[in-house]
């Protein structure tokens, strides 16, 4: 399945820009539409004792919102329009808070650029994040901008591999960009955080299992292999065959054991070295 619609969170943060650019291309690409969404937060209504109070911060917040859906549509017309001034746009109101918005729109959309955890660096440990919470509960794959420029197609593409069904599920929900790569890298880590062998040769055929599953859809891949902690070692293999992006899968284990133990995906979400495409 090509990405034919395309939803982005047009909240305000440093990657915005890279991030509606990004959606654009992907929508130029596979002959697409981007859909912005603008998350309104949630809304405090005055007490009703606050008489003539209440109705100045009523007009106060109606104000603040008419310019904050404003400056979100031109955000993105003006940057989808620089990419392409044909590709179709839709802007979105959503009243409700980000990660809610973007996996409730996502189930009907085929990938979703959410913000970077970087912007909501203040939610408790034990909440999920806008990342996290589109990825969790759409449906759907996310694709990670974390800095000031997107992947492009036609580049590097790392894939971090466990033989998980999570893992899975991203690789194929990755295919369209897959075949456009101009180089795969299957990355595998035999080892843990803590230096326990994690059976290595298992990942290794699991590895090579994908290698040729890719081969039948045309997309040639070689494997790179790494020992260490796994949140470490997947981005020093990234780096090292100069990925342009990485596919990963999401959660294969509970959320809860990730905040407790700590954990790949948390590590990768919160990275900034490479645009990241994750599916749960």
């Amino acid at each position: 399945m090509d990405f034919k619609t395309i939803l982005v969170d047009l909240s305000d943060d440093s990657a915005r820009s890279a991030r509606i650019e990004t959606a654009a291309r992907i929508a130029g690409k596979f002959g697409g539409n981007v859909t912005g969404l603008t998350a309104t937060g949630t809304y405090l209504e005055p007490f009703r004792g606050a008489g003539e109070e209440a109705g100045k911060y009523a007009a106060l917040a109606a104000s603040h919102l008419h310019q904050l859906v404003a400056r979100h549509k031109e955000a993105l017309d003006t940057l989808t329009g620089q990419v392409s001034p044909a590709i179709p746009t839709r802007h979105i109101v959503v009243d409700g808070e980000s990660g809610w918005a973007l996996a409730d729109e996502g189930r009907f959309a085929d990938i979703i650029l959410p913000g970077p955890p970087s912007a909501d660096a203040d939610v408790p440990a034990l909440l999920a994040g806008v990342a996290e919470y589109a990825m969790l509960n759409a449906g759907r794959p996310i694709l990670l901008v974390p800095g000031v420029a997107g992947p492009g197609f036609g580049g590097r593409v790392a894939i971090a591999w466990n033989g998980s069904r999570e893992a899975a599920r991203a690789v194929a929900d990755a295919l369209p960009w897959l075949a456009l790569a101009s180089a795969v890298s299957v990355l595998i880590v035999s080892t843990d955080k803590y230096g326990a062998a994690i059976e290595g040769e298992a990942y290794r055929e699991s590895a090579q299992r994908l290698i040729a599953w890719l081969a039948s859809h045309g997309i040639h891949a070689n494997l790179l292999v790494g020992e260490g902690d796994p949140d470490q070692v997947l981005l020093q293999l990234a780096g090292r065959m100069q990925a342009d992006l990485l596919i990963a899968g999401g959660y294969g284990r509970s959320r809860l054991r990730e905040l407790m133990l700590g954990g790949t995906t948390r590590a990768l979400l919160r990275q900034s070295e490479f645009p990241v495409f994750m599916s749960h």
